[in-house]
């Protein structure tokens, strides 16, 4: 019974991979159905971002630490979990138009001699509360076991800034008044895009051991 597992081991850690990264594991029980947990996770992988005709090629950043409380309703493996994590996740990236190519942005397309560049970047709430259910980490055995989670955490709605870098000859013209109002065209539409991601899913494997 998990009642006795208590008394038999109190820590666990491990290792996982998932949609938040790689990542590691740190829990202990806190009652004979309850445990606590940390999961820190973080990666950095090559990504491009396609919104309407632009093409944002960048990076993604995996960067978030939750606590977590694990509840055991079957004392079994199988688990309710919820808690709420620090989100760093973001993208960074660029537009570069090269030569005699041109860039849409918003409502004109403006030539590689007026926008030398497209800089984008975006990145959700810093707070994200997290809902899901697994199984694994009730410390209820000694040695090597493994973990499973599936859950939603909502990270708020996207936050976008994006920029231009401009020709020096057009600063200070109507051209630049015009390229920044369709920025704001184009800001939107980034956030439209990449709205739904607000909810973001969460699903992590790994291999843990019980001390």
């Amino acid at each position: 019974a998990f009642a006795d597992s208590v008394s038999e081991s109190s820590f666990n850690t491990g290792i996982t991979v998932g949609t938040l990264g790689v990542g590691i594991n740190l829990s202990t029980p806190i009652s004979d159905s309850f445990s606590t947990r940390v999961n820190v996770n973080g990666l950095q992988y090559s990504h491009t971002l396609d919104v309407d005709d632009i093409s944002y090629d960048g990076d993604i950043d995996f960067k978030n630490a939750g606590f977590l409380v694990d509840y055991f309703p079957f004392e079994s493996t199988f688990r309710l979990s919820g808690g709420v994590y620090y989100n760093g996740n973001e993208f960074d990236g660029s537009a570069t138009p090269f030569g005699a190519e041109e860039i849409s942005i918003g409502d004109n397309i403006y030539t590689a001699s007026e926008v030398g560049k497209l800089n984008t970047h975006v990145e959700f709430d810093n707070v994200a509360p997290y809902l899901g259910i697994g199984w694994g980490h009730n410390s209820n055995e000694k040695g090597w076991g493994y973990s499973f989670d599936l859950g939603v955490m909502y990270q708020g709605s996207p936050k976008v800034d994006l920029n231009a870098d401009l020709n020096p000859l057009i600063i200070g013209t109507p051209i630049e008044d015009e390229i920044n109002d369709n920025i704001v065209v184009e800001t939107q539409k980034i956030i439209d895009d990449v709205e739904d991601y607000k909810f973001y899913p969460v699903v992590m494997i790994g291999i843990n051991y019980k001390f």
